[in-house]
């Protein structure tokens, strides 16, 4: 998830309508798993999860006077994210620990803190001991992604019920630290038919201060991802960007 651009990295709970239980919770495979307790939920999902490989997620955020998100496709060495905060745009790619990024003049202002225009739209490569390499790779690999999706503290779990068509069982505690908030809440939904993957995520609190909410969807478990390096790629070394 990337923190959602690293730029407002907070988040607010949102509130689940749950549906009525479809038919499938008279199974017994879905019996037995609503019958877990809310941390067996969260360990069967996640690891059932990592076991894939590969996800694409998508998150959508708002804080006051801000939109951002990013669509990430995610795999263990490779990973590509389109990102946008109001109005402006970017891609950062990660191949192999290679880290590429292509962004709007106003998007580059916020990323690095410097105004360089001549850079906007164009690749630009970051290595590894670059100060920013670590806020732009964080949540890109399919490992990081995923140590940011699970729910922390004291865990409770929902009935049975519907998100968008799909039986979930949603399971609340307070935010991953990794997502940066103050006081945070999050809200993990689990599909609930094998194998049981995380189907959405919901959290909420402050960062800087601000009020902000994030919403991120799950999918394409397990899907083969392969990135080529952009053509015409200029060091960071090469330009006035920090």
């Amino acid at each position: 998830m990337k923190k959602a651009l690293n730029v407002i990295a907070a988040v607010v709970i949102a509130t689940l309508v749950m549906g009525e239980a479809a038919s499938a919770a008279s199974s017994s495979l879905t019996s037995n798993f609503a019958n877990m307790s809310a941390a067996q939920i969260v360990n069967l999902s996640l690891s059932n999860a990592q076991a894939t490989g590969a996800c694409t997620n998508t998150s959508q955020g708002t804080a006051v006077g801000y939109t951002f998100g990013s669509t990430t496709k995610s795999s263990i060495d490779q990973a590509q994210q389109s990102t946008h905060f109001n109005k402006s745009t970017g891609q950062v790619l990660l191949i192999k620990g290679r880290l590429y990024v292509n962004e709007s003049a106003a998007l580059i202002s916020l990323q690095f803190g410097k105004a360089d225009p001549k850079w906007a739209n164009k690749w630009i490569s970051i290595p590894k001991g670059n100060s920013s390499y670590v806020p732009l790779s964080s949540g890109l690999l399919f490992s990081s992604m995923m140590s940011q999706v699970r729910p922390t503290g004291t865990l409770h779990k929902s009935k049975l019920g519907t998100l968008n068509g799909v039986l979930v069982i949603a399971i609340a505690g307070s935010a991953n630290p990794e997502l940066g908030l103050t006081r945070g809440v999050e809200t993990l939904f689990v599909a609930a038919k094998a194998p049981y993957l995380p189907v959405k995520l919901l959290a909420g609190g402050r960062s800087q201060g601000v009020p902000t909410s994030l919403t991120v969807t799950f999918s394409h478990w397990g899907r083969h991802l392969s990135y080529s390096v952009p053509r015409l790629v200029t060091p960071i070394s090469a330009t006035d960007l920090p």
